[in-house]
């Protein structure tokens, strides 16, 4: 099991998060559904678990236009049937979110989850897919370069 560090968070002013919710009321727009999430390493195997078990695909939403896009979506979220196929057995993250919380409880909610759960993504941990962290150790390595000019 991999631990891929805390630079997954929100933005720090959180000038990306919006709600999506009809009267409070999740849409089920997928907006949430994503590759990397704060987890448990319990919550980890029972995802892979599952999936080995139900014999699930990995689900891919990247840009039809660049077949060379990194896919930071959740794998398991079925785009045509709008669905998550792990819904039964989805983490806590998943169970607890609800977009029409105010900036400041997301804040509070990331930060918790951070402080008591590690980073993973899901193509990497349950289909072996790690572009999404070679994606982000690419980002990091331009970033230490960078700074270092």
């Amino acid at each position: 099991m991999a631990y891929y560090g805390n630079v997954f968070a929100l933005p720090k002013d959180a000038e990306r998060y919006t709600s999506n919710c009809v009267n409070g009321i999740c849409s089920g727009c997928g907006e949430c559904c994503t590759d990397l999430l704060p987890l448990s390493e319990s919550e980890l195997l029972r995802l892979r678990d599952y999936a080995r078990a139900h014999g699930l695909k990995e689900h891919r939403q990247a840009p039809f236009f660049d077949r060379g896009a990194v896919d930071l979506t959740c794998p398991f979220r079925n785009d045509h049937t709008r669905k998550c196929e792990v819904y039964e057995v989805r983490p806590k993250i998943c169970r607890e979110f609800i977009c029409s919380k105010s900036k400041e409880q997301a804040r509070r909610d990331r930060d918790d989850y951070h402080r008591t759960h590690r980073t993973y993504s899901l193509r990497n941990e349950v289909f072996g897919n790690p572009e999404c962290v070679n994606f982000l150790r690419g980002m990091a390595l331009k970033l230490t370069q960078k700074r270092s000019e």
